[in-house]
C-alpha cells in the first residue's frame, strides 16, 4: 500500500514540475554566495514562513472560488475488516486445485481482479479500505483506484504542522481529479483517466521507452509482486475449513521467509478466491500485523471498454500539469 500512495504522490510531483518548467531561464547565471549571521538568517526564515502562509491563504481563496468544499475536520478514518475465525484442519490436497486455478488465471495475462485493500494503522499509511481494480489483456494493462483523498492526506500528515491543511488539500484534489482514477498502459502509449471528470491525458514515457504492458510500473506485478498468486510449492501448506458470517471457506495457510504468513481464503460454494491475508511482524514493535485484500472478483474475463477513452475529453500534458499544480499547491 505504501508503494501505491508513493506512486500517486510521485505523479503529483511530476505534474508540478511540468507546470513549473516554463519559469526556468536557460540564460541564468550562477548565484553569488556570502556568509550571513544568525540574526539575519532568522529574519530571512521568518519572512519565508510569512510568504508561505500568504501563498497558502491565496491558494485557499482560489480553491474556494472554484467551488472546493472543506470537509468536517475529523480524524482520519481507519477501518479494517474483522479477523477471520480459527478453522478446523482439513487435508492440504483439498486446496491444491483452488490454488492452481488462481495461478492459471493470473499467468494467462488475461484477467480482471477487483479487490479492497486494507493496511493496519501502524503500517504508516492508515488509509482504511481502498478499492482497486487490475485488468490485464495480454499486452495491455489497466489499474484503477478509488481514493478518499482527504482521508489519505490527513493520515499521511498526521502529527505534523501540515495536518491542519490536509483537509483543504484533500478537498481540492477531489475537486480537480475526482475520486476514481484509471491508468492504462498499452504498447502504443500510457495514459491517465480521471473517471469522475470524463477526461484523459497521455503519460510521457522514459527515454528507454519502458512503460507498456506487463513491464508498466502500474501493473499488478510491479506494485504487489506475486501476492495474489499462491506459490506453486505445496510441501508446507496447511489447510482448514473456516465458517464466518454463515459462509464456509477453505483456507490455505503458507508460511514464508522472515515470519511472513500468507492465507488464501476460497469460498466453499464456488471455489472462488475471496480474501488474502499477509501476516508479518512489525519490525519496530514486534507485534503481529495483518494486511488484507478482500477479493470481489477474479476471472479470466476482460471488458474491452476498460481500455477505451470514448466519451472522454483529451487533456494536453500542460493542462494535466496545471491540475497537478493546483491540487498539490498547499503542501509542496
Amino acid at each position: 500500500m505504501k508503494r501505491l500512495i508513493c506512486l500517486f504522490l510521485g505523479l503529483a510531483v511530476v505534474f508540478s514540475l511540468a507546470a513549473g518548467c516554463s519559469d526556468v531561464s536557460i540564460g541564468q547565471t550562477e548565484p553569488t554566495t556570502r556568509v550571513v549571521g544568525e540574526e539575519e538568517l532568522n529574519i530571512a526564515m521568518g519572512q519565508l514562513g510569512a510568504d508561505l502562509d500568504a501563498a497558502a491563504n491565496d491558494a485557499l481563496r482560489n480553491y474556494m472560488a472554484q467551488g472546493v468544499t472543506l470537509p468536517v475536520g475529523t480524524e482520519p478514518i481507519v477501518t479494517m475488516p474483522p479477523p477471520m475465525p480459527t478453522g478446523v484442519q482439513i487435508r492440504a490436497e483439498d486446496v491444491y486445485p483452488l490454488m492452481e486455478r488462481v495461478r492459471n488465471i493470473l499467468n494467462s495475462k488475461t484477467y480482471t481482479l477487483k479487490a479492497r485493500g486494507a493496511a493496519p494503522p501502524t503500517a504508516g499509511m492508515p488509509l482504511g479500505t481502498t478499492p482497486v481494480t487490475f485488468v490485464s489483456d495480454k499486452d495491455k494493462s489497466a489499474f484503477e483506484v478509488q481514493m478518499d483523498w482527504t482521508n489519505m492526506l490527513k493520515a499521511i500528515t498526521q502529527g505534523t504542522p501540515e495536518y491542519n491543511m490536509a483537509a483543504i488539500q484533500g478537498a481540492a484534489m477531489t475537486t480537480f481529479f475526482g475520486k476514481k482514477v484509471r491508468f492504462i498502459s498499452k504498447p502504443d502509449g500510457d495514459m491517465i483517466l480521471l473517471l469522475d471528470k470524463k477526461q484523459y491525458a497521455p503519460i510521457p514515457r522514459g527515454e528507454d521507452g519502458e512503460g507498456g504492458g506487463g513491464d508498466s510500473p502500474l501493473s499488478m506485478a510491479s506494485m504487489f509482486g506475486d501476492v495474489f498468486s499462491p506459490p506453486k510449492s505445496t510441501g508446507n501448506v496447511q489447510a482448514s475449513k473456516v465458517t464466518d458470517g454463515g459462509k464456509d471457506y477453505l483456507c490455505a495457510t503458507i508460511p514464508g521467509e522472515e515470519g511472513l504468513i500468507m492465507r488464501y481464503y476460497f469460498a466453499a460454494l464456488d471455489s472462488n478466491l475471496r480474501r488474502i491475508e499477509m501476516e508479518a511482524k512489525n519490525p519496530d514493535t514486534g507485534a503481529k500485523e495483518v494486511m488484507v485484500f478482500e477479493i470481489e472478483e477474479l476471472s479470466d474475463k476482460v471488458d474491452p471498454a476498460v481500455f477505451s477513452t470514448a466519451g472522454f475529453k483529451a487533456l494536453s500534458l500542460d493542462e494535466l500539469a496545471q491540475l497537478g499544480e493546483g491540487s498539490f499547491g498547499l503542501l509542496g
